[in-house]
Order: C-alpha cells, then structure tokens, then sequence
C-alpha cells in the first residue's frame, strides 16, 4: 500500500451489506491490510477504473501512454479539470496501473530524460 497523506484524508460514515463487509475482511486479510484500508483501495481502484476513465482518469492515462511525464499528465489533468484535487501521487497511481496492466510505458524518470 502506498501512504497516504492522513491529513487530507476525511471521515465517510456507509452503511453496506453483510456480504460486502465479509468481502472487504477477506481483501484486507490477503492485502495483510486494515479494512479501513482495504476499502480506500477498493473505492480508488472503482473510481479510477470506472467513474474517471472518461474524465480525469482518461486525461492522465492519455498523457502517459503518449510519453508524458508525471508533471506534464499532472498540467494536462489540471488544463482540463482545473478544479480536480489530483495530486502527483495519484498519477503516479496510474502510472503503475498501466504498467500493472502491461502498457508499455516508461517510468517517469524515463519520460523525464525523453525531453
């Protein structure tokens, strides 16, 4: 898991089905992770993958697989949505999804020296 920056972080009280919770326990269990943690990274990865493809998500995702660096998708982010709370971290996130998922990308470092 990767840190995550508890002051920027807000209280969220839900109300889920049984099921999910169980579900949530066994994630946390094989990630060897909080539930709480489990749950953020199970809401970004949803919201990442679903809600923000088409918007912020598919904004950074096109910048990287066109060689941006994490600056360069951060500034085309922000041109588009300029009241995104996107942060370097979290194009760093995509970053290593698309690699997770077999994009050929460069790291950022590697994006950094193509310029």
């Amino acid at each position: 898991m990767s840190e995550i920056n508890l002051k920027a972080m807000r209280r969220l009280t839900v109300t889920i089905p049984e099921e999910y919770v169980a579900g949530l326990e066994d994630m946390a269990e094989d990630m060897g992770a909080s539930v709480s943690e489990a749950v953020r990274e199970a809401v970004a990865t949803y919201l990442m993958e679903n809600y923000w493809k088409e918007t912020i998500g598919g904004v950074a995702r096109d910048a990287i697989l066109k060689g941006a660096s994490n600056d360069e998708a951060l500034a085309a982010v922000r041109k588009k949505f300029p009241r995104a709370a996107t942060s370097l971290a979290s194009v760093a996130w995509y970053r290593a999804k698309l690699r997770r998922d077999g994009e050929k990308v460069p790291t950022d470092r590697e994006a950094r020296s193509k310029r």
